[in-house]
């Protein structure tokens, strides 16, 4: 089965099994995240006090970590949550939201990397230039930057090696990365990073088919492949009438795709020479 059929499956594998996924996120998209996950079929869980992360992440079937709004509180959740997730054998996802826009975020960021093991690392170039240590221009927290396609591909090639975890990195074309392969994920809309947080919606949805498939890069597929989906299809639906009927039409969409109304709309290529950093 290509990776492309494969992807479209597991939209309708989480349907089947509605898999429950621990979200420790922030309040500006937390809602969005959790109509997200239930559009697709999963079924979400924000739990984020130290006290107790760790026992809910203990009914999960997959964690993810996003470090908006972070706080030493949430950090701890965090890295107990993670800890039992690894325990446990699920998946773990870390969307390192404006990493390097502070020391605090960058030293969580490391944190979690070193003592955490990571399924999905889901950032957008910038972010992911900064983790590896290359200087970017700080331009908020969806900044973008210099890199070309081909310097993105040698970027998420290194990472994969560096953390030993499949890299989803998002932008005007998605690159996903593990150790062994790298394919290019075109479409979606531009419109989509006028929303506030496509991308963290995003990183939830990599949980969610994370949780129901044992190769990462098939589950951040199937989460990035929906998102251009439901960006093109909102777009075509309500787009003209603004940014806050695009962000409703999104969620419909997402509601509404399956392996058969996705695939027409999954353009995924295979890079078969790209070099690590």
């Amino acid at each position: 089965m290509d990776l492309t059929t494969a992807a479209c499956v597991l939209t309708e594998t989480v349907r089947t099994h509605a898999p429950i996924i621990h979200c420790i996120t922030n309040l500006v998209t937390i809602n969005d995240c959790a109509n997200a996950l239930l559009a697709v079929g999963a079924s979400p869980i924000m739990a984020d006090a130290p006290e107790e992360s760790d026992d809910i992440t203990a009914h999960a079937n997959a964690l993810v970590l996003n470090i908006g709004q972070l706080s030493p509180r949430k950090l701890e959740a965090m890295l107990r949550s993670g800890r039992q997730a690894n325990q446990m054998g699920i998946p773990v996802i870390l969307d390192p939201v404006g990493v390097g826009a502070s020391a605090f975020r960058t030293q969580a960021v490391r944190q979690l990397l070193e003592q955490l093991s990571v399924s999905i690392l889901r950032c957008n170039r910038s972010e992911a230039a900064c983790i590896y240590g290359l200087p970017i221009e700080k331009a908020g927290i969806d900044s973008l930057d210099a890199f070309s396609i081909t310097d993105s591909d040698s970027l998420a090639r290194a990472l994969a090696a560096r953390f030993s975890c499949t890299i989803a990195i998002t932008g005007e074309t998605d690159i996903l990365a593990d150790a062994d392969r790298l394919y290019h994920l075109h479409g979606g809309h531009a419109m989509l990073s006028r929303v506030t947080g496509m991308g963290c919606v995003s990183s939830a949805l990599c949980g969610a088919y994370a949780a129901v498939c044992k190769d990462p890069l098939t589950a951040s597929a199937a989460a990035l492949g929906m998102m251009a989906a439901a960006g093109t299809l909102a777009f075509e639906q309500a787009g003209t009438r603004g940014t806050g009927s695009f962000h409703t039409a999104v969620l419909d969409a997402l509601s509404r795709l399956d392996a058969s109304t996705l695939q027409p709309y999954f353009s995924l290529t295979e890079v078969q020479h790209a070099q690590p950093i």
